[in-house]
């Protein structure tokens, strides 16, 4: 808010109407002379009066002195004119000044707040309010103007932080209640960089899924390799478990062919020894211990 000073500098005229002394007029102008004291030849006549010398000197005084009384009067209101014209004068300079003094002290807060609102909210980025002053005519110094200095420029290589700070910048040029051109500007160049910040996010982003997607792809490739391996092992074990069953179930086949074989040959031996044909190959109460 611009504040401008208005000086008053009223004129006082020192030309007093006299309006209302025209009704302070002398009753009769000249002198009066009684009817009967008159001689009898100017009685008739309206035009000229017999006047002595000494009523007339008189009269003359008269008139002076109140000619005089009536410019004392005059003198007397034109002093009470300008002392009411001055009074009135000083206090509406005294109004106005008062009024100036009001706008500025309304300035001065009003500018503060806005200052500190934006340095509050701009924490470590944002830099002490700097402000212009206006003396007032109470001698005392208003702040009329003022600024805070904020740092706008991007982190380097690291965007996640760039737009954290960026964020923080848009919220300080807007924490105001009614921001300035300069606090939208500001405002909008954050903006700008936290859209920069976001895209090269999202690059990153992009960048990591793909490289996500190939590790995750190499994953189930390796994972497919190890299942195929473990299927097929799993395969030859049971095909070699199948074969061991097989090879079991033979030789189990062979062992009671075997012993089917062993009891024919004890038959026919037992025959053979009941028929009287040769001795018993193991004659009784002999320990055969004899390692096959």
């Amino acid at each position: 808010m611009q504040i401008t000073q208005t000086t008053y500098s009223p004129l006082l005229s020192n030309q007093v109407s006299l309006q209302s002394s025209k009704d302070i007029q002398p009753a009769v102008n000249g002198t009066v002379t009684p009817v009967a004291q008159q001689p009898e030849a100017l009685q008739s006549s309206s035009s000229f009066r017999s006047v002595d010398a000494s009523s007339g000197n008189s009269q003359a005084g008269l008139e002076a002195r109140e000619r005089q009384q009536q410019s004392e009067r005059v003198d007397l209101k034109r002093d009470e004119l300008k002392k009411e014209t001055k009074g009135a004068v000083e206090a509406e300079v005294e109004a106005q000044e008062q009024k100036q003094i009001q706008e500025l002290a309304a300035r001065d807060r009003e500018v503060r707040q806005h200052e500190q609102s934006h340095a509050a909210v701009g924490g470590k980025y944002a830099g002490a309010p700097s402000y212009e002053f206006e003396r007032g005519p109470d001698g005392r110094l208003y702040a009329v103007a003022g600024e805070v200095s904020i740092d706008t420029s991007p982190v380097p290589n690291d965007p996640e932080a760039t737009l954290e700070k960026a964020e923080v910048i848009q919220r300080a040029a807007l924490a105001v209640s009614e921001p300035s051109p300069q606090d939208r500007a500001v405002a909008a160049a954050a903006a700008a960089m936290a859209a920069e910040a976001r895209a090269e996010l999202a690059t990153a982003k992009r960048e990591d899924g793909e490289a996500e997607q190939a590790d995750s792809a190499r994953s189930e490739a390796q994972e497919l390799r190890e299942q195929r391996s473990a299927e097929e092992r799993k395969e030859r074990f049971e095909d070699q478990k199948e074969l061991s069953e097989q090879q079991t179930e033979r030789l189990k086949d062979f062992n009671r062919e075997l012993q089917e074989v062993s009891e024919r040959l004890l038959e026919v031996n037992q025959r053979l020894i009941d028929a009287g044909v040769f001795n018993k190959l193991i004659p009784e109460g002999y320990i055969f211990d004899k390692n096959v």
